[in-house]
């Protein structure tokens, strides 16, 4: 392409943080200075707007001499464009300062710096030139999944989620369907808890650990953000900010110590490049995000955050549906105590950990939290009466489980156990077996001990 051709919408995978760019300023006697910028923002075909942070020296420059010069690198073909600046203004507030806000924040989740990684201003410039260092041979352009299987796919995947009876089976349609339909490879679904200071993964897919029952806090990581800020969260260059907060960097699960404090590993890919977060939001209200992943770079875009925000929006629909059922169905009846008996087969060492919930099966680490102390009051009561037969409600007058009287979250939480169990391949399940009620089935004769 011809320099004289080129204006910044062609430029736009340059802008996404996978290379840092490079600006050059000078004094008004002609000392220079060279410093990389995490970020560029397009604020038209004309403009830039440049992130500053810790750009004192740049700042004094462009106040004395307002001439600028900025090398940008395309993170697909690695051409190189050199664009003479012109600095026209620094913005504290508005629109163009609260976007470029919003970027900085996502680097600042990622990075785990969200109290020190703050936007001072935006610095905005006029693009006078745009000058073609190194130009090679662009890869041709991935079509957008839109483009590959049409609104149809979309229609197709909401008609499948709509025949879903339940939160459990919809979310797992909705992973599959993305990935079988407009081919999402890789997908999780997290679910914010009863406080909304945490995120916990409920379900993913196509990911080498399932990692259902891992959590990050609201604003750390890709997902953190999405939550804490109601928006979709895109980031095309994830080795670039590779340094994540402790909570999304976990690496493994620690199985060799019994104790409190376990964490299960996200579900990750070994390498992603591109991440993108939709929050699940109805009534204006967070019910969780939606979360998908890429091995390759800049693989998101506009139309991939509609496509994840209706998905993620009639799973959170979904989500209040079955919460106000339950609210609104008759209480139980008080179930009658039977004669336990024992199953034939090995026992199962089951060990609780009051001070967080945490549960061991046999020693290896299964859950804690609100559904650790949920699967302790099952088998406890199945221990001493016998009782295989539950009702959500039931559940909720048990005052051990310290649920929130405004928002229990309690489905979602029986959800998450009957995944984590199964994914364990564990000795216990969970079966749903009507609207809001279930049993659980043991292979084996249960062992309690719980530690102070």
């Amino acid at each position: 392409m011809n320099a004289d051709d080129l204006g910044l919408r062609d430029l736009r995978r340059c802008f996404d943080g996978r290379i840092p760019a490079v600006v050059a300023t000078a004094s008004a006697s002609g000392v220079p200075n060279i410093t990389h910028l995490s970020l560029v923002h397009e604020v038209d075909n004309e403009r830039l707007a440049l992130s500053n942070q810790f750009m004192s020296k740049t700042s004094r420059n462009v106040a004395e001499n307002p001439q600028a010069s900025l090398l940008l690198v395309d993170p697909v073909s690695f051409s190189e464009y050199r664009l003479i600046l012109r600095y026209e203004r620094t913005d504290r507030r508005g629109p163009v300062f609260e976007r470029l806000r919003d970027d900085v924040d996502k680097v600042a989740a990622l990075s785990g710096m969200r109290d020190v990684f703050r936007l001072r201003s935006a610095d905005i410039f006029r693009v006078e030139s745009i000058e073609i260092v190194r130009d090679f041979d662009v890869p041709p352009a991935r079509a957008s999944r839109l483009q590959n299987a049409g609104l149809t796919a979309c229609a197709d995947l909401a008609a499948r989620m709509s025949r879903c009876g339940d939160l459990g089976a919809m979310v797992t349609v909705a992973l599959e369907g993305l990935d079988e339909l407009l081919a999402y490879r890789h997908s999780s679904m997290m679910l914010l808890d009863e406080q909304g200071q945490r995120l916990f993964t409920i379900a993913s897919h196509g990911f080498p650990v399932e990692g259902v029952g891992s959590e990050i806090e609201v604003g750390d990581g890709v997902a953190g953000a999405a939550a804490l800020t109601g928006r979709p969260v895109r980031v095309g260059a994830l080795h670039q900010m590779q340094r994540y907060s402790d909570a999304v960097r976990r690496a493994f699960e620690r199985e060799g110590a019994v104790g409190p404090g376990q964490d299960i590993p996200l579900p990750t890919l070994d390498h992603p490049e591109s991440r993108l977060a939709a929050p699940a939001m109805v009534k204006g209200e967070l019910i969780g995000v939606l979360v998908v992943e890429s091995p390759l770079v800049v693989a998101f875009d506009d139309e991939d955050e509609a496509v994840l925000t209706m998905v993620a929006t009639l799973i959170a629909q979904m989500a209040q549906l079955e919460r106000a059922e339950q609210d609104a169905a008759d209480p139980p009846a008080v179930p009658q105590a039977v004669e336990a008996v024992a199953d034939e087969a090995a026992e199962v060492h089951v060990r609780f950990f009051p001070e967080d919930g945490s549960i061991f099966l046999d020693g290896n680490y299964l859950i804690r939290g609100v559904a650790g102390r949920v699967l302790w009051s099952l088998v406890q009561r199945h221990v001493a009466t016998g009782q295989r037969e539950f009702a959500n409600k039931e559940l909720r007058l048990d005052k051990s489980l310290d649920l929130p009287g405004f928002r229990d979250n309690l489905d979602t939480r029986l959800v998450l156990l009957k995944r984590r169990l199964e994914e364990r391949e564990a000795p216990i399940r969970i079966e749903r077996t009507g609207r809001g009620r279930f049993r659980i089935d043991i292979a084996g004769t249960l062992r309690l001990e719980a530690h102070d």
